[in-house]
């Protein structure tokens, strides 16, 4: 039964690379038995070489014919793929920071009226309306400028997920 796996996963790399030399080669140029190295390449059991090891499997993909290092594309994409979201983490928060300026300056705005001597209750419940509208969305800019920070898991929080 063929296991599915990622194309950028770490375990498709592996794999790649025994279908080219064998098992029994990425065993031997890892220092591990064959076992390990069929371990490394089930995406479900989570095990992965050492760099070295990686290394020593990409040298020996591309020594044996292979046209690239699968193990570091593999890396490389992985990488790509948390810039990526980290861009748009940011591109969010920055369309987050104009809406509250947007809000907050709409809450002032009124404020200030709901201040002038005579001010109806209509232009104060007006005032309490556009604050209570700046204020909805301070959790959502938090949660974007904690997603910012590294390995915290705030990314469901900063798009709204439930944790």
């Amino acid at each position: 039964m063929t296991k599915p796996r990622d194309p950028v996963s770490f375990s498709m790399a592996i794999t790649t690379v025994a279908g080219l030399i064998g098992w029994e080669e990425a065993a031997r140029v890892t220092g591990r038995k064959v076992r390990t190295v069929r371990h490394w390449s089930e995406s479900d059991n989570g095990g992965t070489p050492t760099l070295q090891q990686a290394a020593a499997l990409d040298r020996a993909y591309i020594a044996a014919g292979g046209g690239y290092a699968p193990i570091a594309d593999s890396f490389t994409r992985q990488m790509e793929i948390v810039m990526a979201d980290q861009d748009a983490c940011r591109i969010a928060l920055a369309n987050d920071v104009a809406l509250f300026s947007r809000e907050t300056g709409d809450a002032l705005s009124h404020c200030i009226q709901a201040m002038q001597p005579g001010a109806s209750p209509a232009l104060i419940y007006r005032a309490i309306a556009e604050t209570e509208e700046a204020d909805a969305v301070v959790p959502r800019l938090l949660g974007r400028l904690k997603a910012l920070l590294p390995g915290n898991g705030a990314v469901r929080e900063a798009i709204g997920e439930k944790k």
